[in-house]
């Protein structure tokens, strides 16, 4: 069955009158008048069979309605305008506006972005970071590295899987005799980061109990690697953050890593993975950050 296509000029003209909630602005802004306005949005009305809009004697609002059409007119207008934005510059240029954690942004992305932004001198280069894992509901940014188990609801690249490894100093490790063949967990301090399961995921894979041991606690990826690297006790490291600290010396890893559950992935609402932006980050993070994975 072939649909009747609505008119997507009054979509357009509705996408206005839902964002300054004024029939007479959006006339101004069109060159028409706010009755031929209302009479547009009626006709729009009428076409999808439902009210868009309450009418009130001093403003309008949007109707349960009106407010998912107005989120999918927005998202897709949104779309058409990119398109068309990396139509007349196929060169990016502007902002590009990347999502992470603080871990991954200061051990991982900030030391690999000068290769970045030499060879693209035409885009300003914006990390925003959170805790949390980037869902882009507020729409601030372009494209995020997140650390899960799965992403729901975007358009996702899996980059690569993540292994997990204790990691102490080589002081640690020489008084507590870890520099043997098979190194033993009794009587350790274990730095624990209250945020991270990865203590529990390493013992359950590798079928390890904890016996006769201390604990330092600490909240965050900075304090854990500073608290190992200072000889308070062994703590878990993912590779990807603590790779650079053990090829340096800072940090040793005297016992197996583990491939946990989680994988890092290239996040982006659906539709922007076709932007140059987008398919520009995503080529040269893969290649310059996760190729020697």
């Amino acid at each position: 069955m072939i649909r009747t296509p609505v008119n997507h000029s009054n979509v357009y003209l509705f996408l206005s009158v839902a964002r300054t909630l004024s029939f007479t602005k959006t006339g101004r802004l069109f060159g028409i008048t706010q009755a031929a306005v209302s009479h547009r949005i009626k006709s729009l009305e009428e076409e999808v069979g439902c009210t868009l809009f309450v009418r009130k004697p001093r403003n309008i609002a949007l109707t349960p309605e009106g407010n998912q059409l107005f989120k999918s007119v927005s998202q897709s207008f949104e779309l058409v305008d990119n398109v068309i934005d990396d139509l007349k510059n196929p060169n990016p240029a502007g902002t590009i506006r990347i999502g992470t954690s603080p871990s991954f942004a200061s051990q991982v992305l900030i030391p690999s972005l000068p290769k970045f932004i030499e060879k693209h001198p035409a885009l300003d280069v914006q990390i925003i970071t959170s805790s949390e894992s980037q869902r882009f509901d507020d729409e601030t940014m372009d494209l995020a590295i997140v650390y899960s188990e799965n992403v729901e609801g975007l358009y996702c690249e899996e980059i690569v899987r993540e292994s997990i490894l204790p990691i102490c100093s080589r002081e640690y490790a020489k008084k507590h005799n870890l520099n043997n063949e098979h190194p033993s967990l009794t009587g350790l301090t274990l730095i624990r980061n209250v945020n991270s399961s990865n203590w529990v995921q390493w013992l359950a894979k590798e079928e390890r109990e904890l016996d006769n041991h201390r604990s330092f606690i600490v909240d965050d990826f900075h304090s854990t690697t500073s608290a190992a690297i200072n000889g308070l006790g062994i703590a878990m490291g993912r590779w990807i953050l603590v790779k650079d600290l053990l090829k340096s010396g800072d940090l040793i890893s005297p016992f197996n890593a583990a491939l946990t559950d989680k994988h890092y992935w290239l996040v982006t609402v659906n539709g922007m993975e076709h932007r140059p932006k987008y398919r520009l980050f995503s080529k040269w993070i893969q290649d310059e950050i996760f190729g020697s994975k």
